[in-house]
């Protein structure tokens, strides 16, 4: 059982709160969970995530949607590993910050490996 959910939203649109700390690519977020404390959270995403996927609504280069997959099958395979929760909080209009928020460690799980990061060689930017 996968356990979404949405944070408060703006009163509206023109109620912009500062944009959290992203991480740059799954690697940083791997660094990011390995060091952090019960209660940590950090964004892995700013944007419209499902559209951004999407190749057909996409408006990112294939590249950087290619590396936006990995990160976010990353964040999800941290979740079902029961290593964080997902969260989203809304931004704007049609922007919201996707957040990994670490959970507490029981001393069973304590040790378990953190999940693999998948290698996907992605072809350099022409």
């Amino acid at each position: 059982m996968h356990a979404f959910a949405l944070l408060a939203a703006p009163q509206n649109d023109n109620d912009h709160r500062a944009d959290p700390e992203v991480v740059a690519d799954a690697n940083a977020l791997s660094d990011f969970i390995a060091d952090a404390v019960p209660g940590a959270s950090i964004a892995y995403y700013l944007g419209a995530l499902a559209r951004d996927r999407y190749p057909h609504l996409s408006d990112l280069p294939e590249q950087r949607r290619a590396e936006l997959n990995v990160l976010a099958d990353y964040a999800l395979s941290l979740a079902e590993a029961g290593w964080v929760h997902l969260l989203q909080r809304r931004l704007g209009h049609e922007r919201f910050a996707y957040l990994v928020v670490i959970r507490p460690r029981s001393r069973v799980t304590r040790h378990h490996e953190l999940p693999r990061l998948q290698v996907v060689e992605l072809a350099e930017a022409a």
